[in-house]
């Protein structure tokens, strides 16, 4: 540490959060990438350690993304690309998931809410639970953003039709006052 924990690789980090570098070995050749151990319960790794620190190491991974997502509120959010860097969490999920980021009128995050979760290969989520936060937060853009941890991509008449249906979910649509101004649907993790 002496140093700084830029010096330090990632056996080391991970052996830091452990304490016990072995066993961070362990878990990287098994698992590969950090990526791959994102995606661990604190089942699977109970092979590996116990549950004290199965559920230590989950618990770090989850903080690292979500200082991951904060520091990335500060961004614009104006390209399907910075929508899909700011949920890339979303690529580790083993479950589809689909969630609404809510934009003020500067294209800033406001929020990112959850709005279903899935199975490996579907999400269904009704139109009230995607637009409930979008009024609630008071959001001038909202943007849905979906994965495919399957690795299925879908047909493109079946992305059309998620984004139909998200246009017609729309406030516009039913004469609400809310001036929302913009709907997008982002696709990541396949």
């Amino acid at each position: 540490m002496k140093y700084g924990s830029e010096a330090l690789d990632t056996v080391e980090h991970l052996g830091l959060v452990l304490n016990d570098q072995s066993k961070a070995l362990s878990l990287l050749e098994h698992f590969g990438l950090v990526a791959n151990l994102t995606r661990a319960s604190v089942l699977d790794l109970l092979g590996f350690v116990s549950p004290a620190q199965a559920a230590q190491l989950v618990c770090a991974l989850r903080l690292a993304a979500v200082a991951l997502r904060e520091e990335r509120s500060r961004l614009l959010i104006d390209t399907p690309l910075a929508v899909a860097d700011l949920c890339a969490e979303m690529r580790f999920l083993s479950h589809e998931s689909l969630r609404v980021v809510l934009l003020n009128t500067k294209q800033q995050l406001i929020k990112i809410v959850s709005v279903s979760r899935g199975t490996l290969n579907e999400t269904l989520a009704h139109p009230r639970e995607v637009l409930k936060p979008v009024i609630a937060f008071s959001a001038y853009a909202l943007i849905l953003v979906h994965n495919h941890p399957s690795g299925v991509i879908p047909h493109p008449v079946l992305c059309r039709m998620v984004t139909g249906f998200a246009r017609e979910a729309s406030p516009f649509e039913h004469g609400m006052r809310h001036k929302t101004r913009r709907l997008t649907v982002v696709i990541v993790g396949f």
